[in-house]
């Protein structure tokens, strides 16, 4: 006689799950650097560390919603932390004392206006990724090791302040004015102004 299991066998292909493409989790943490760097701008020394701490959990509570991951506050907030202090990059250094920067009368308002938003990005932008990374192959917020991923948060906050620091240039150069047309009135303004003198 055989004995037969109190339950059946379950097929490889049935207990696989099924992730999501990286494709929406990239949309997820495109929009929240954005949201970030905007927010870094603010005038408040500590405060623009406040809302960059918000920016990053409430993008941990957007991929794991997208990747049917169970969300919790306090772990999000936990992986999040021991990310940051981990981290002994020149740009995070610079990153905690960037909010204090602007404390300095008259100059550091204006260097804070430019530290902050590149450090809130990058930062952001690194956990994005190694969260999307985490989750991608079956990660939960329980069971995430932020020593398993020193290194690549180390690389990705090098490549989120690059994209930042792109965009930003970018958007300022959009935003200059345009030298003066060459063309024939500048040349006639030009003639003018030497046979006057």
């Amino acid at each position: 006689m055989t004995l037969r299991p109190l339950w059946p066998e379950a097929k490889p292909e049935e207990t696989a799950k099924v992730l999501p493409s990286t494709e929406g989790a990239e949309k997820i943490v495109k929009t929240n650097v954005y949201w970030a760097a905007g927010l870094g701008i603010i005038p408040i020394p500590l405060l623009d560390f406040a809302t960059t701490t918000f920016i990053n959990v409430k993008m941990l509570r957007e991929l794991a919603t997208y990747y049917g991951v169970e969300f919790r506050h306090g772990l999000a907030k936990s992986g999040i932390t021991a990310l940051l202090s981990g981290a002994a990059s020149p740009l995070l250094s610079f990153g905690a004392v960037g909010p204090l920067v602007k404390l300095i009368p008259v100059v550091g308002q204006a260097l804070g206006a430019i530290a902050s938003p590149a450090v809130a990005g990058a930062l952001t932008f690194a956990v994005g990724k190694v969260f999307t990374l985490h989750f991608a192959t079956g990660g939960s917020l329980l069971d995430f090791d932020p020593e398993k991923f020193r290194d690549y948060f180390q690389t990705q906050i090098a490549e989120g302040r690059k994209a930042v620091e792109i965009r930003m240039h970018a958007r300022h150069s959009a935003a200059a004015p345009s030298a003066p047309p060459a063309g024939p009135v500048a040349a006639t303004s030009a003639k003018a102004g030497t046979a006057s003198s």
